[in-house]
């Protein structure tokens, strides 16, 4: 009877010590990482949801530095996903979770945007109007694309309406037949003024040129040929312009410093990793 009670704590001994073996051996795992925005700024108090096979396992929310971590997890393939308010929800598949390690899932949250905005109105009965838009043949051109024409000249402003209308002729007196009008029937305004010609005017100093080589509108008088609508650039146009230069080199080095800050957070981070992988930091 001794001898059967003595075999049956043995083999319970046994089994008790190869049940505590095995449980060490499949250790439970852990998912932690950190969530930031796409300027690389932490994301704080997002929520994070871990599920397996559509079934929800966990979850926990970011702490005020964007850092996460959950635990204990099986080892296994897990799936996340991230969300918070002002921001669009990430999800992430196909995370393994090793025994007795840490998984890091760091995550770029994007700001959310409108992607379509769809307007709807009421349907009315539509009459045509008396005056036809496309009785209006015209053309308009701003000073960055002026000097692109082919026959610019920085003196010269009828070169450029030969490059601008085909039906444009300059003969060998320098007059502009427009469709094969006499040369003084084109009317000229310069900054709203009509003037008897723009020879004068230098294209480097025109903001925009305005052609109207076919039904000018009557605002401009009754013309039998073309319209020129001159606008000059102005001391205002210069700040503008020096403005928009200063606006594009700000914008290349804040991107070049978002870049080197991005650079820098990518190595800070994978230090941080490989330190607490070092510390086991719980």
């Amino acid at each position: 009877m001794k001898k059967s009670i003595l075999k049956i704590t043995s083999l319970l001994i046994v089994f008790v010590s190869t049940t505590f073996n095995t449980q060490a051996q499949t250790g439970y795992g852990e998912i932690r990482g950190i969530v930031k925005d796409t300027e690389f700024e932490p994301v704080p108090f997002a929520t994070v949801k871990i599920t397996q096979g559509n079934f929800l396992v966990g979850g926990t929310t970011t702490d005020a530095e964007g850092k996460y971590k959950y635990k204990p997890l099986n080892p296994g393939t897990y799936e996340m996903v991230v969300y918070e308010a002002g921001h669009q929800t990430q999800p992430i598949n196909k995370i393994t979770v090793m025994p007795n390690e840490a998984t890091y899932v760091d995550v770029n949250l994007a700001l959310n945007t409108f992607s379509e905005v769809v307007v709807t109105a009421k349907a009315y009965d539509y009459t045509k109007s008396g005056v036809d838009k496309t009785m209006y043949t015209f053309v308009s051109i701003d000073a960055k694309d002026l000097l692109k024409l082919s026959g610019f000249s920085a003196g010269d402003i009828k070169g450029s309406l030969v490059s601008l209308k085909s039906d444009v002729v300059e003969d060998q007196n320098g007059d502009v037949h427009v469709r094969g009008s006499r040369g003084d029937a084109t009317a000229y305004y310069v900054d709203g003024v009509r003037t008897l010609g723009a020879n004068t005017i230098p294209n480097l100093s025109i903001e925009n040129l305005t052609f109207f080589s076919g039904g000018v509108p009557a605002m401009y008088g009754d013309l039998t040929s073309g319209a020129v609508i001159v606008t000059t650039k102005s001391y205002f146009t210069g700040i503008r312009d020096k403005n928009i230069r200063l606006a594009q080199v700000r914008e290349k080095i804040v991107d070049e410093k978002a870049k080197q800050k991005a650079k820098q957070d990518e190595e800070k981070r994978k230090k941080e990793i490989e330190d607490e992988k070092k510390l086991k930091v719980d």
